[in-house]
Order: C-alpha cells, then structure tokens, then sequence
C-alpha cells in the first residue's frame, strides 16, 4: 500500500482562502488523513485596539461580506457587556424599562429589532449556500461562468448533468422538461429570493448586508410616524412570506430531493435504506452552540432563547449553556471554565502560554504574531477552538441536534416529529396518505422537473424516501440541517405556515414582526430603542455570544474608560475548520478521533471519503499530460459546512 498526497484548493466559492492536503490510500482510494488550512491572516483583533468599544460593531462586519449581521450582534453583546448594560454573553428586554430604565437590558423593541434583522441574514445565508456556493458541486451547470471548470461527468447524478444545455428546457409555457432546468430556475430565482430577504432586513437595519442599526444599549431606530411605522412592519412581512413560501415549496424539497439522488453522501449507505451508518463527511459527532434569540412578548420576564445554547458529545453526554435569563450566570461559568484555542499547529507565537491551549478565554491578541518555516508542524491561520479539549462542530446541525430537533442516530425523523418546526415532515410536504409528495406545496416546476426525468412515480419514490429518511453524521445531513432551519426563521419571523391550494397559496401568521407591530398601539406612543449607557470606571472584561448562519460565534472584549485593550474572535469556522490541536505530522491518529490530538470537525469528515470515485482521468492525446483530478468529494464534504475563511482568519 502506499500513500498518495493530494491538494484541493480553493474550496469554497464564497472566499477561496481555504485548501485541504488529504492522504489517500493507493489501495482503497479512500482518504486516511486530512490538513485543512487557512491561507491568510488579516489582523481585525490587532486594529481594534485604542478604538472606542460601539466602534468595534462596525469594524468587525467588516470581516465578513455574507455574515456580517452576527459579527455586528455579538459585538453588540460585548459592547454590552462592558458598557454596564448587561451582564454579559447575551443582552435580555429590560423587565421594566419605564420604572426602571436603568436596568439589566435593553427596550423590548430593540431585543426584537435585533432578533429580526439576525434572522433575516439567517434566511439570506442559507440561501446562498445552497444555491449559489454548493449548487455547482451537485448539479453541472452550463458551459459558462460561473459553473466552470467542469467536474467529470462521472461525478455528476444523470438527472443533474446539464448534458450540453447552455439554457433550461422548458415547454411552451415555460414550465421544466426536467429537473436540471427545473433546478437551474430554481437558482436564477435564488438570487431575487436572497435579495428579498436583505431588503426586508434593511427596512430596520439602516442597510444591509451591513447592519447600520445596532449600539450598546438598544437600537438607534427612529420612524417619522405610526403610519411609517406600520408600513415598514407590514412591507417586511410581506417580502418575508414571499421568502417564506420559496423556503417551504423549492428550498427545503429539493433538499430533501438531493439525498435521493446522492445516497452515498447521506447516513444511509445503501439505495434500499437497509444498512444505516455514518455516510461521507460524516464528522465528529460532538456538537456545539452558545445559543440566539432572546425571548420578547409573554416570554420578555423569563427570556426564553429560541436557540438554545448547549454541547452534545458523541459519547452521548450532554450539557446546557444560555437557555434563557435565569441560567446565563451557570451559562458563563461554563464558558469561562470550558472555552479554549489551541496555537499548537497554527502558525502563531506562543508568546503567552498559549501552546496547549493553556490559557481560557479570550486569549492573548499578542498571540497573532506569524510565524515561519515551520510548515512541519504549523500548517493553518486558523486556530483550534475546543470546548472542555473536545473539537466540537457547530452550525446549523449542531444547532438541531442540541435543541432536540433533529436525530444523529438513525432514528426515523418524520415519524419522531424530529423534522421541523411544526412537527414532522408528514405535516407539510407528504400528501394526507402519505403516499407521495403534496403537490399544494412543492412547487410546480420542481414536480414537472422530477416527474420528467424520474418519471411518473417520481413523487411517489421522492416521498416515500422522505418517510423512510433517518438522521445521522453526513454531508446531507447537514445540507437538510440548514434548509430545516430556515424553516425554523420563518416561523419565527412572520408565523407557523398553513397550507393553501397551490405553492402560491401558503399562509403565514404571527411571530416578532407582529409582536414588534404590537408596541405601538393606535393610542400609545412610539416604542423605545434605546437606553444610554455609562462606562464603567477602570478595566472591565465581557464577551458576547450568539449563533451565525454557519454556527457559533463569540466575541471577547477587555476595555477601559470606553476603549478597547484588547479583543478576540472566535468564529464559527474556526471551529469547524480548524486544525489539529497538537502533536506532529508523524503523529498516529486513530480514525475515530480518539486520542489526545484531535482533528476539526471538516478534517474529520473527510477520512474514509474515497477520493474521485470511478473516475479515470486520460492522458491528453497531443501533450501526454494528465488533467488535474477534480477532487469533488473534498470540496462536497467541505462546503457542507459552509466554511468562511474571511471570518476564521479574521
């Protein structure tokens, strides 16, 4: 047997600064070691130092094109903190902001503007992702930018090749021959659907992506009267249940759609179902997150999180974080006790007793210095987050996972009602026998695009894999994890949805746009914002944590007089992406990860992953030279993460 070394690199679409070297067994074709690496290092943690801490809130989104928005809140949260208006890791609604302004928190109305302006970069990122950053790794798009280079078309499903189409085929009133021209309009029309979901943010943002709202103490919203007031809620709701109804009819189906087509990189190994276990990119099974949302309306006094905060090991042990306002004291003590980074194989200084990951929160900024040649044992800008030693993943699974939404061990998920918000997938897109997809809610050119290319019991064999679907460790499990969750930020924004008699026709009613709507009663006055705030004197330490589209995300701040000493970001991708967390390159690491050196969670998902599969790259006829290999296994694995480069090397 020998080894052979491979590089993919750039692999991600949204900031190619990222690369993973794998090992492959010559025999098995199958990956047995991975180094994934960031590629730069910009210093966001250094220039913030001198800055007054509300600077820090535009700064730092900044770091991030796509998920600025959680960038600006868990600095708010910070900024927070060390200003004397909470106590810190999440801000709660004043329990009493008229008789007592001076309280922990911040208005109601800036609790919900926050929430709202958050969720809506939820739905934006998610959309992105599936669409425009993973699309062109599962579906071979026409021969122009941006779906070039081609992978080989071994690699792609039949039903996914665009098979030299440079336009989708359509019959005469414009409705899908098959599903490649039916996922192609679903990604054209992507885009206006993402560009919705910014606009409606923007309505209480100032702007976005970049959020020009948010500052320690509340929001700096302001509306000329009721009726602008009323418009702006009323206009939100309406480009969110357009969203909304993309979400529940295109999004979520052809989601659920692509495990069928892709049995391999799902927890079910075979096309009969019969053989459950951990499928490509399967990962470390330890989950992670800090939690979102706090609570408004009936649960303002409580602040009940939407997202909760908690960590899931693999072991089956498990433990809560920020669950609502009586727990976040238990909820930073555990923080403070269990948060570290390791420097060990990133190539940084150890100029504070950083090696180890000796040193808890927030770490040393000093420890940014690079250093070189030391390619042997230092190969990533990123560093090694670890909870309690533990490389844990977090995201939207993870999210899940610890709030008891989704199974990652091979239970039934429509059965168990583990599937969504409203229960399980039955309850929406199974038709009343449960016999095949509901054609009132799958849109209609998905079901013209599978019926055409499956044929006619597609919608049958789709819903029948949708009953029979299970949840576990793979790349798809993470795919379906974020369109899930979507879901969830619907229901949460704008209400729980009811069926109507097409894709056209869902309704929605409730959640936070009509709670905020509800502030400003036709014979009350306009709702506060915003409560000021007053640094403390001398050196105060805090920290704000929240959830990004791509997982949990911390911000940690030391200030005096209002100035920031010293500041740290750990971010989600540092987590998911990070490198090992000690020992050498000649070091033996058992695959399942045990061990006192740990792999991050996409390095561990790509072991046992075969490495182009069937496919046979030929010599060119006139030059003798071999074509690169594609290494779409890699980028698939990787990109189920959603990774984001700019955020980890920050």
């Amino acid at each position: 047997m020998a080894t052979l070394k491979y590089e993919v690199d750039p692999i991600s679409r949204i900031e190619g600064h990222l690369g993973v070297k794998v090992s492959v067994d010559s025999v098995t074709g199958k990956i047995t070691e991975a180094n994934a690496h960031g590629n730069l290092w910009r210093g966001f943690e250094n220039f913030l130092i001198g800055r007054r801490v509300n600077d820090a809130i535009t700064f730092t989104q900044r770091i991030c094109g796509v998920c600025p928005v959680p960038h600006g809140t868990a600095s708010t949260f910070a900024a927070d903190s060390v200003l004397g208006v909470s106590n810190g890791y999440m801000t709660f609604a004043q329990t009493d902001e008229v008789g007592n302004p001076a309280g922990d928190g911040v208005p109601e109305a800036a609790v919900l503007v926050r929430n709202i302006v958050l969720a809506s970069e939820f739905l934006m990122s998610s959309l992105t992702h599936f669409y425009h950053l993973v699309a062109q790794s599962y579906v071979q798009g026409p021969p122009i930018p941006p779906w070039t280079p081609y992978f080989p078309d071994a690699q792609y499903h039949n039903a996914l090749k665009s098979a030299g189409k440079t336009i989708p085929v359509v019959d005469s009133n414009g409705v899908p021959a098959e599903l490649w021209s039916a996922v192609i309009k679903q990604y054209v029309k992507a885009l206006r659907i993402r560009r919705l979901a910014l606009e409606a943010g923007a309505l209480f943002a100032g702007r976005m992506p970049m959020m020009s709202m948010s500052v320690a103490g509340g929001t700096t919203n302001r509306f000329k009267d009721r009726a602008d007031f009323i418009a702006k809620c009323d206009a939100y709701r309406g480009m969110i249940e357009e969203v909304g109804r993309f979400v529940i009819s295109e999004y979520i189906p052809l989601a659920l759609a692509l495990s069928y087509l892709y049995p391999q990189y799902d927890n079910v190994l075979n096309a009969a179902g019969g053989v459950q276990g951990e499928g490509y990119g399967g990962g470390l099974g330890n989950f992670l997150a800090w939690g979102a949302f706090p609570g408004t309306g009936t649960n303002k006094a409580a602040g009940t999180l939407a997202i909760k905060g908690g960590w899931v090991l693999k072991d089956g042990t498990s433990g809560d974080l920020l669950i609502n306002r009586a727990n976040l004291t238990a909820a930073k003590t555990a923080v403070e006790g269990n948060l570290k980074e390791v420097i060990s194989r990133s190539r940084y200084a150890n100029t504070h007793g950083y090696e180890g990951g000796d040193v808890a929160y927030p770490g040393s900024v000093d420890a940014t210095e690079p250093v070189r040649n030391q390619e042997t044992t230092k190969y990533s800008w990123m560093k090694a987050p670890r909870w309690n030693g533990n490389a844990m993943e977090v995201g939207p699974l993870a999210r899940m996972v610890v709030n008891g939404k989704y199974l990652v061990n091979g239970g039934n998920l429509v059965t168990t009602g583990h599937a969504g918000v409203t229960g399980a997938y039955g309850d929406l897109y199974l038709n009343a026998g449960q016999t095949g997809l509901d054609t009132t809610v799958i849109h209609s050119d998905l079901q013209a695009g599978l019926v055409g290319t499956l044929g006619a019991g597609a919608l049958t064999a789709v819903g029948g894999h949708i009953l029979a679907m299970k949840g576990g460790l793979s790349t798809m499990d993470r795919l379906r994890a974020r369109a899930i969750e979507s879901f969830w930020m619907i229901n949460y924004l704008v209400g729980g949805a009811t069926k109507g008699t097409d894709s056209d026709h869902i309704s929605f009613a409730g959640g936070w746009i009509d709670e905020l709507k509800a502030l400003w009663p036709s014979n009350g006055s306009q709702p506060k914002f915003y409560r000021d705030t007053t640094p403390p004197p001398g050196v105060v330490s805090g920290y704000g944590l929240t959830e990004a589209p791509r997982g949990a995300l911390g911000h940690f701040v030391t200030a005096a007089s209002g100035k920031i000493v010293s500041y740290q970001c750990v971010v989600p991708t540092t987590w998911n992406g990070s490198p090992k967390d000690g020992g050498t390159d000649t070091t033996v690491i058992p695959l399942d990860n045990s061990g006192a050196v740990h792999r991050g969670a996409m390095e561990q998902a790509m072991i046992g992953v075969p490495f182009n599969a069937g496919v046979t790259i030929a010599a060119d006829a006139t030059t003798g030279k071999r074509a690169a290999l594609s290494g779409v296994e890699v980028l698939r694995v990787a990109q189920s993460f959603d990774p984001c480069i700019a955020c980890a090397v920050h």
